[in-house]
């Protein structure tokens, strides 16, 4: 699995002014780097813990079906 680099989140962050991610709120990427997607500013937000737990759920699930 591809992980974010320290400096993308960090710049994503402080454009936004902020210097931590908000309680209860994960960074996402819109479309996640196992299925191709960048690590780039545009393909990154903030969405509730809760939501971000889902959506990675249901891409993981689509991936394993992929797989079959």
């Amino acid at each position: 699995m591809q992980k974010r680099k320290t400096l993308t989140r960090q710049k994503f962050l402080e454009k936004r002014g902020l210097k931590k991610t908000p309680k209860g709120k994960e960074i996402d990427h819109k479309i996640p780097l196992a299925d191709g997607g960048s690590d780039s500013q545009k393909n990154l937000r903030l969405i509730k813990k809760s939501v971000h737990k889902k959506k990675t759920a249901t891409e993981a699930r689509k991936r394993a079906k992929k797989k079959k």
